[in-house]
Parts: structure tokens; C-alpha cells; sequence
């Protein structure tokens, strides 16, 4: 399915930043309540977009690119499109390391999403496509 260009975007860009998490979930919870949606999904919305751009910010290696966060309206989704300027890579097995609660991101966004996709692009960088349907 080719998103391009069949919804306007409504955009954020910020340094990739931890401390701009904070306005990230800011700008999703408006986008969010102005779509229509309820508290709960609105939750899950900013629960699923903050942890793609925390993943974004802290294993894409791309510290001197921005962060952007698009959001497109649909008559029946809302899609966050979160780029960045670092290449995914899967989590790699750790051997011999103790196990904590990181590295949940992507079963988090999962769980909460109705759909989810991850993008490299072309001339580097990555993409992640989080959907909901109404």
C-alpha cells in the first residue's frame, strides 16, 4: 500500500533528542484528541509513537539528521509516519547479559497498533509507519 501523497501532513521536526520526547507525545495527544479519538486510544497512540521515536533516537545512529513525525488523516486511519536519518537494525541476541525490561519497543507498537511497518529508504534512513483504523 503507497501512503504518498494521498493525506496531507501534519509535521513535527526535533533534534534527535531525548528531552524532546516530552513534545513529541504533546503533538500526538493534539493530534489524537482533533482526529477524534478517545483517551485510551489516545494513549496507546502516544505510547506507540513515543517508542518508536526513542528507538529512533537511541539505536539509529543517525544523531545528526532530524526527527521527523508526520501525521496523515485518512477517512478511516490515522497514520504517525516517524523518519529518521540512521538505519534500522533487528535487535541483536545478547549473549551473557542480564536480562531487563529494554527491547520491548517493537511488541509494544505491535500490540498497540493496528499496523505497523518499518521502511529503510532509499539513500539511507529509516521509516515506521504506525496505523489506526477506525
Amino acid at each position: 500500500m503507497n501512503l504518498d501523497g494521498q493525506s496531507q501532513c501534519r509535521r513535527l521536526t526535533v533534534s534527535p533528542d531525548p528531552a524532546r520526547l516530552t513534545e513529541i507525545r504533546r503533538f500526538v495527544e493534539d493530534v489524537g484528541q482533533e482526529f477524534g479519538l478517545d483517551g485510551e486510544r489516545v494513549f496507546d497512540l502516544k505510547v506507540a509513537v513515543s517508542e518508536a521515536c526513542a528507538n529512533a533516537v537511541e539505536h539509529s545512529g543517525g544523531q545528526h539528521h532530524p526527527l521527523e513525525v508526520c501525521a496523515r488523516f485518512y477517512d478511516d486511519r490515522l497514520v504517525f509516519e516517524i523518519s529518521d536519518g540512521g538505519d534500522f537494525r533487528l535487535p541483536g541476541a545478547r549473549r551473557n547479559a542480564r536480562r531487563d525490561d529494554r527491547g520491548l519497543g517493537l511488541p509494544l507498537m505491535v500490540a498497540l497498533m493496528d499496523e505497523v511497518r518499518i521502511a529503510k529508504m532509499r539513500g539511507g534512513g529509516t521509516t515506521v509507519h504506525l496505523s489506526l483504523y477506525l
